[in-house]
């Protein structure tokens, strides 16, 4: 069996264009998070999953220059996309990244990818706010750290789901998790070695300029000593200097409770 890791990209972001590839200590964003996806000891390959547009032609050089696998297809069926790249590179696990999300751990992929493997599960994630959730006692991690593990048959059946397709109101796999009595789902929750992470009201997706602001600030402060630094370190970091909180969310957002611990 192959376990790939599917990082969905593109550069045509009309919040904050071409952010996947800004750079930080010299390098593009997407190739710090590369660089820690291959310290996972679970994963078997890595793929640039993006579109055919002409304007994500530089994450292919850029797959080409590290190492890693390139796909490229449909722009706005993003299941399509991870589909193609699954039969692609034969892989019958898909670890789906954002581009967007540069500080997930490798530790999080593999503890991840153990409950999916372990629980015999169709669909396995770090859960949080973002869900539809039934159980609301879950522990929930922070936003923008995401990983989500299913299987390639799972993730042909898409098709079966018209109306989740091309939805831009939906996330690709919102037909997966939106279904619990279809499919059988696991969700890894921020408690044991990960409950630093139970502050569900922080996110460290790069949407804006601010948020790539955050990341640079973390990325400058830790990478140096350790290009997989661990989480803790980001949290630490975040309550040492606390002016870092108002570089989450949104332009608007302005976070009300910086000290949530």
């Amino acid at each position: 069996m192959n376990t790939g890791a599917f990082i969905i990209v593109r550069l045509g972001s009309s919040r904050l264009p071409k952010k996947n590839i800004m750079e930080i200590l010299g390098k593009p964003m997407i190739e710090l998070l590369i660089e820690r996806i291959k310290q996972s000891k679970l994963i078997d390959k890595i793929v640039i999953t993006t579109s055919s547009d002409s304007i994500d032609d530089p994450l292919d050089d850029l797959a080409e220059k590290l190492g890693v696998f390139c796909y490229r297809g449909s722009l706005e069926n993003v299941m399509e996309r991870i589909n193609g790249a699954a039969h692609a590179f034969n892989c019958d696990t898909i670890v789906e990244l954002l581009g967007d999300n540069p500080l997930v751990h490798s530790h999080l992929i593999d503890d991840v990818l153990k409950l999916y493997n372990d629980g015999n599960y169709d669909y396995a994630a770090t859960v949080t706010k973002e869900y539809p959730l039934f159980d609301t006692e879950k522990k929930l991690f922070s936003v923008g750290v995401r990983v989500q593990v299913y299987s390639r048959s799972v993730a042909e059946r898409y098709v079966e789901y018209p109306d989740y397709i091309e939805n831009d109101s939906k996330h690709p796999c919102s037909y997966i998790f939106d279904h619990p009595d279809t499919f059988k789902i696991g969700y890894l929750e921020a408690t044991g070695k990960w409950a630093f992470m139970n502050r569900p009201d922080l996110s460290f997706a790069v949407n804006y300029r601010k948020n790539f602001n955050l990341v640079r600030s973390i990325f400058e402060k830790n990478y140096p000593e350790d290009n997989n630094f661990p989480l803790e370190k980001v949290y630490q970091q975040l309550d040492e200097e606390k002016y870092l909180y108002l570089l989450m969310g949104s332009e608007t957002t302005r976070l009300t409770q910086m000290n949530t611990r």
